[in-house]
């Protein structure tokens, strides 16, 4: 029946290829009919930020956002494998202290606190901004280490576009994405579907002098689907309706210590967000209401274990925004949530309340900007203590800004810290402290050459960091506030490009220094004062080389991550290449991209989760056809 599949979306694609005449007019793929989030745009100050556009992420939507991360933000993702979980970890943090949103609200689980970001293509984003450093005052719980947002915007003014991809690559990978625009200056409607499977039966070293072994019992197979409606009533307003459904079913692979598993997790997530806006000349308001659904069931024959897990939580938000004199700027909202979630590990169906007043006061001058934000949050009738931050830059010379950021950040604990029998504490506190960080920025261009670079310090401090740990006359583990960590470290960074004529060329380069050590001599796990956190490397770097030349893109991405320490065994330090060529092709009405990628070029053996094997020299190459009419 695949194999069927597979042969249907090949001759879609002929059939498709053999009906394009015309160039793309790309100036229609702006998204004219979305306004900016309002929130987001006023919390960049003093922080360090990246973004990605619609246009950008075209060339990459055969990627999931785990990729995009490591690759092109310097971001250190613990990975269990392909196509297994990967979790970020933002200036030392843990996956919990990365707050992921999705159109402005969070959609980590309540129950574990994070979110699989190997389960998220980058098909069903139109807009990534990736913010590092705390900001808990107007984002809520978890904003510790960093945001990442994630957002879907109009694609088309007017007519309708449609796109189809096509990939295929090593251990058996096949991926299938849809994409259809529709609309005209009053409404749009977007609708993408992805598919994807894999085997994942790569080779891998057990150790030197040993024969290899091959992955078992790692196939996936995903698919996701998005609704993107907008209304425009009036100039001045605009209703969307978004919706995503993931589907997921993967087995879990043996460790390099094993010799079977037989192990598989099903995932499913039904999203939903409703959102309003009005923009008047000098106001913006803004309501949300959102449901998020997700159930995630674990088998074992093997043990015969059955483990299910399922939640819903329902997010109601208002926010204002008002532009006043002299550069003021003001914003004041409201949020509130509720989760609700039910597994064999609890007692019984457990519910949480939280809601928050937050507000933002900004200034902006011809050389200067400042923050200043709160944020009062009400959990399950309890008060946490009120939250500030304190924001702003300065612009020292025509190419020379300094900026930096003061913010007291806290993370409240997941459900299953809290209820998981046996091990839940109902009366674990918050992870709290405060974060600061400073940052010079420089820049420099002429006609045919730029360069720019920045270097931030950040230091943070977490008192009642909560901990998985086995105390003293248990025989389980619990969950218990006994570590404080204090991170910090060093970002440099350098960005080059140099035109010349119809050749560009494109340098980046990144490094990461950071400590993040407890404080607290730990027994199980075993943690002396001062030493560096699991799983948590001090040296990172990275470099992207790009060089295009008329429709002929090809870059290479090489990383380097320093050794870590697991939890049973050290983890050496690797650095591997990747390789990535594109071609474009466009007429009046149409285009095609192609591509052609190869992932671990060196051939590295490496780890990034202990026991658990990454795969060596593997590809993915693959074509994307589009086809545009203004007629509707």
């Amino acid at each position: 029946m695949r194999l069927n599949l597979r042969l249907l979306f090949v001759l879609y694609f002929a059939c498709l290829l053999s009906a394009i005449h015309a160039q793309v007019d790309t100036s229609l793929i702006l998204p004219t009919l979305e306004v900016r989030k309002t929130r987001l745009g006023t919390s960049t100050i003093g922080s360090q930020n990246l973004e990605w556009n619609t246009t950008q992420l075209q060339g990459r939507s055969f990627q999931n956002l785990t990729s995009l991360l490591e690759q092109e933000a310097g971001i250190y993702m613990k990975s269990y494998g392909l196509g297994s979980l990967a979790t970020s970890s933002i200036r030392g943090g843990s996956a919990g202290h990365t707050l992921i949103l999705w159109n402005g609200l969070p959609i980590q689980s309540p129950m574990l606190g994070l979110l699989d970001l190997s389960l998220l293509p980058l098909q069903s984003m139109d807009h990534i901004h990736v913010q590092r450093g705390g900001n808990t005052a107007l984002w809520g719980s978890g904003a510790v280490g960093g945001i990442i947002s994630l957002d879907n915007e109009a694609h088309a003014e007017k007519g309708f576009r449609i796109s189809s991809q096509s990939s295929f690559g090593s251990f058996g990978n096949f991926q299938q994405n849809f994409d259809l625009s529709v609309g005209n200056k009053h409404w749009q409607s977007r609708t993408r579907f992805s598919f994807q499977e894999a085997t994942n039966d790569f080779y891998y070293d057990i150790a030197p002098g040993f024969p290899q072994r091959q992955q078992t019992n790692a196939a996936l197979l995903q698919h996701n689907f998005n609704q993107d409606v907008y209304w425009k009533p009036s100039k001045k307003q605009q209703i969307a309706l978004h919706y995503w459904r993931q589907f997921s079913d993967r087995q879990i692979p043996p460790t390099n210590t094993q010799t079977r598993s037989e192990a598989y997790q099903l995932d499913r997530s039904d999203r939903l967000v409703l959102e309003w806006r009005k923009v008047n000349d000098k106001s913006v308001y803004q309501a949300k209401l959102a449901g998020f659904d997700e159930d995630l069931q674990f088998f074992d024959p093997q043990i015969q274990l059955k483990s299910p897990s399922h939640f819903y939580s329902l997010i109601g938000e208002f926010s204002g925004q008002w532009y006043g004199k002299n550069g003021y700027q003001l914003l004041a909202g409201y949020t509130q949530t509720y989760n609700r979630a039910q597994s064999n590990g609890y007692q019984a169906n457990e519910q949480e309340s939280r809601s928050a007043l937050f507000t933002s006061i900004v200034q902006r001058k011809s050389r200067w900007e400042w923050q200043l934000s709160l944020r009062q949050a009400l959990v399950d009738g309890v008060f946490i203590p009120l939250v500030p931050t304190l924001a702003g830059q300065y612009q020292i010379l025509p190419n020379l800004r300094i900026k930096g950021k003061l913010s007291r950040n806290y993370r409240l604990p997941t459900l299953n810290d809290r209820f998981w029998r046996p091990g839940g504490n109902p009366d674990l506190k918050a992870e709290s402290g405060w974060s600061e960080e400073l940052t010079l920025e420089s820049s420099w261009s002429n006609n045919v050459f730029a360069i720019s670079g920045s270097l931030t310090g950040f230091n943070r401090q977490i008192d009642n960091w909560i901990l998985w740990s086995i105390r003293s006359g248990q025989s389980f583990w619990s969950a218990n506030n006994i570590a404080a960590v204090w991170s910090r470290g060093l970002e440099p960074r350098l960005n080059l490009s140099y035109q010349l004529s119809e050749l560009r060329f494109q340098l980046q380069l990144g490094y990461d220094y950071t400590r993040s050590t407890n404080q607290i001599a730990l027994e199980n796990p075993r943690i002396a004062a001062g030493e560096q956190l699991l799983y948590t490397p001090i040296h990172q770097g990275f470099g992207n080389l790009q060089l295009s030349w008329q429709s002929l893109q090809v870059n290479y991405h090489h990383r380097f991550v320093g050794a870590s320490q697991g939890i049973n065994d050290p983890l050496a330090a690797f650095d591997i290449g990747r390789v990535n060529l594109q071609y474009h092709l466009s007429e009046e009405k149409a285009e095609s991209h192609l591509f052609f990628q190869v992932n671990n070029i060196w051939d590295r053996t490496y780890l990034v989760v202990e026991r658990r094997p990454m795969p060596g020299i593997n590809y993915q190459f693959g074509i994307k056809l589009s086809f545009y009419n203004k007629q509707l």
